[in-house]
């Protein structure tokens, strides 16, 4: 809208109408008073903590320039790759989950409806060949779980709460995803897509005419990667002390050399942000390429958990009729 002319208070206007009662809706009511108040855009972006410091920085400069609108449509663009990518990964989960619902339904009702009822087949003493222990196992678990259901979903709900808080937490948050990054496929997805984020900012700062150590700074805030918050850390001291950025580059393991060379080659030719964005799509099509792997992986490895689980069940239970069964003939 302020590309097409469009002053941004009347554009907040527009927004806020649109905005209805979403959690938007007072962020944008805020925005808006400050600009009736005389407040420029970025000085009112920055009184809200929804929006990175990063934002705040690179709207005061296109104020400066004359480029809001290519700036804004710039961080329009970042920010709906990576609400596609993450639609994209929350419909691929609606089968696995649905696959994942159906098979402890299915557990749920063979362990709590079925199991008990083979009490009554059951000779009243275990048998001497120790067949029917697993089943009484299994009988054993289910009166315990039936006997105290309440208890156990109470707890299951409070350990699901304290891990809801807990993930808000941001060194919570940064703990759990170094140890993702670990996994074998996680552990690319979650490599390839940080990248992809990081160097996307850094275009995106570049672009705006931001100071180089100034766009480092900004993006070691925003990256959820310790190892990365650490090699953008030793980029800035570099850059701040006249040396190259590009060691730290070389130095650091988890840094590809593709991002090292286009690093090297936009400083060379004065168009860092062109190399930093053309790594970005390198990286955001590697994100792409990792996460259809590990999706067409899940459902395979889901479908057979489930038949463990569900075929184990019923192995106990038929060799336990055939047990039985072996008294009588």
């Amino acid at each position: 809208m302020i590309g097409a002319g469009i002053p941004p208070g009347r554009a907040i206007d527009i927004l806020s109408q649109e905005a209805g009662t979403s959690r938007l809706a007072p962020i944008l009511k805020a925005l808006r008073a400050d600009v009736r108040a005389g407040s420029t855009l970025s000085d009112a972006l920055s009184h809200q903590p929804a929006f990175p410091e990063s934002y705040h920085r690179m709207v005061a400069l296109a104020e400066a320039s004359g480029t809001l609108p290519h700036v804004l449509e710039r961080i329009h663009a970042s920010r709906a790759g990576a609400q596609a990518l993450r639609r994209k990964v929350t419909s691929a989960m609606i089968y696995p989950a649905f696959l994942l619902v159906v098979a402890l339904s299915a557990i749920a009702v063979i362990g709590l409806a079925v199991v008990p009822q083979m009490r009554s087949i059951l000779p009243p003493e275990p048998l001497a060949n120790g067949r029917d222990s697993s089943i009484r196992t299994l009988i054993a678990i289910s009166d315990w779980v039936r006997g105290n259901g309440l208890t156990l979903i109470a707890a299951l709900a409070g350990v699901a709460v304290v891990l809801v808080l807990a993930g808000r937490r941001p060194a919570m948050r940064r703990a759990i995803s170094e140890v993702a990054v670990r996994l074998p496929v996680l552990g690319t997805l979650l490599i390839t897509s940080r990248l992809a984020e990081m160097t996307r900012t850094l275009a995106m700062l570049a672009d705006a005419g931001l100071p180089l150590a100034d766009a480092l700074r900004l993006t070691r805030r925003s990256t959820g990667s310790r190892q990365l918050s650490g090699t953008l850390d030793e980029m800035e001291r570099s850059l701040r002390a006249g040396q190259s950025v590009t060691e730290p580059l070389r130095a650091a393991r988890h840094i590809p050399p593709l991002l090292t060379n286009l690093v090297m080659v936009g400083q060379e030719t004065g168009n860092l942000g062109k190399s930093l964005g053309q790594a970005a799509e390198i990286f955001e099509e590697k994100t792409k390429i990792a996460l259809e792997r590990a999706l067409t992986l899940m459902e395979p490895a889901i479908i057979l958990v489930i038949s463990v689980g569900v075929g184990g069940l019923i192995y106990v239970v038929i060799g336990a009729l055939m047990s039985v069964n072996d008294l009588f003939v």
